[in-house]
């Protein structure tokens, strides 16, 4: 059975145009002018105007949407809805939301409407209305694969001895407390890190959409998604929308154009096959990388020189067979530090010109160097060493090296030195 199921009958099947019955006049009155009723605007007609699509988003559901560390929004449905925005020629705007405040946000006005798979729900249908659905799903265990063959049913899971784990608001926390009662459930706002949770033996399984437990578990090697193909129910994605006939046609009609031209599972397979866990790496070679302008500014003040060769061989062989041991090959791991030594030299450099040419004085709020930046560094570099290794299977195939080098931008650095940056990522595209 395939990753998502498609839905190609459902296709077919798009809502129709509203039509609504006027009652008859039942009181004499003076008849209105032809063409001076004015009808109100659609939701349609204020975005074209406007000129910008606000899409609400979570940002903490892989591979839906995701918020990486620059702010950035990521994932299959902002892709989506970049594609919508351009079908109408306007901006896209992705406005953050939670789950527990969508719907009041989607009520108050915040955004047009929400993307980042939404399940439908007759609970959500009350207030606001769907798209046609993209997606069918249902929801499923994880747990640490140890342990899978103790949650394989509902009644396994509902029992006061299981810590149950949820997220906040959303479709999973309805379904955990009207399905698991007697489990001891756990709720925990950070979606985007609450499959930690399970690693660590904090909570002992979760049940979310197959979709997510599916992508989780190749994401955390220690966990295993329980039955991803024969979940526990039935549920489909969609856009949630404001009550807007023109606007939910719209919708409608785009989504029955992306799906029957094969735009969607392609989008579908790139974002399932998305190197997700290279956002750590990301984050951890960006963050180096704006520590050179302490590292020059304390260089400065001392006159001391940029580049310590010896002092750079000894710490650049002393982390190669560190990654060595961790299942990273030595030499690619010395490419890979060396490079970020190097990169972090082009950026003192570039400062350094800057301020010769600028005759700069001294700084007076430095950091020192030994006490200060250099733990920094270190922490940093220890850091890096586990993420190369978590990332190493997807860092050693050549076909993902463009997924990868996609996904290790942007980089805050870039206003440091993009030069720099190039030079820290060189190895990744090697």
């Amino acid at each position: 059975m395939p990753a998502l199921c498609r839905l190609p009958n459902l296709i077919a099947a798009l809502a129709g145009t509203l039509a609504f019955a006027l009652p008859p006049c039942i009181a004499a009155g003076p008849a209105s002018a032809p063409g001076t009723a004015t009808p109100a605007a659609s939701r349609l007609d204020e975005v074209l105007a406007r000129g910008v699509l606000r899409v609400g988003s979570t940002g903490d559901y892989k591979p839906f949407s995701a918020r990486v560390g620059d702010g950035r929004f990521v994932g299959l449905d902002i892709a989506l809805a970049t594609d919508l925005a351009r079908s109408l020629g306007v901006q896209l705007q992705v406005v953050p939301t939670s789950w527990g405040a969508m719907m009041a946000d989607l009520g108050n006005d915040r955004f047009d409407l929400a993307m980042g798979g939404i399940s439908v729900s007759l609970e959500r249908q009350k207030k606001a209305w769907f798209s046609i659905p993209y997606l069918r799903d249902g929801k499923t265990p994880i747990a640490r694969c140890a342990d899978a063959a103790k949650y394989q049913t509902l009644a396994d899971v509902d029992r006061p001895a299981v810590r149950l784990i949820v997220n906040p608001g959303g479709t999973n926390e309805r379904f955990a407390r009207a399905q698991a009662p007697h489990a001891t459930l756990a709720v925990f706002a950070d979606n985007a890190a609450i499959f930690d949770r399970i690693v660590d033996g904090a909570a002992d399984v979760m049940i979310t959409d197959a979709i997510e437990a599916r992508l989780q578990q190749r994401l955390h090697p220690t966990l295993c998604a329980i039955h991803p193909d024969a979940p526990f129910d039935f549920s489909e994605k969609a856009v949630l929308l404001p009550r807007d006939v023109a606007l939910k046609a719209y919708v409608d009609q785009w989504l029955h154009q992306t799906m029957a031209s094969g735009a969607f599972a392609r989008l579908d397979e790139q974002w399932l096959a998305y190197p997700w866990g290279i956002e750590s790496l990301r984050a951890l070679v960006d963050a180096r990388l704006l520590l050179a302008p302490e590292v020059a500014q304390f260089k400065w003040n001392h006159h001391l020189a940029i580049e310590d060769l010896p002092r750079e061989a000894q710490v650049i062989a002393s982390l190669g067979r560190q990654a060595s041991e961790l299942g990273v090959p030595q030499a690619w791991a010395e490419r890979f530090f060396r490079a970020q030594i190097e990169a972090s030299k082009i950026a003192q450099d570039e400062l350094f010109r800057r301020w010769t040419d600028a005759r700069r004085g001294p700084f007076a709020d430095a950091p020192d160097l030994a006490t200060v930046t250099r733990p920094k560094l270190d922490k940093l570099t220890e850091q890096l060493l586990r993420a190369l290794a978590e990332n190493w299977p997807v860092l050693n195939d050549p076909k993902r090296r463009e997924d990868v080098l996609r996904a290790m931008r942007p980089m805050q650095a870039d206003d440091v030195s993009a030069r720099a940056v190039v030079a820290a990522l060189a190895p990744l595209g090697r």
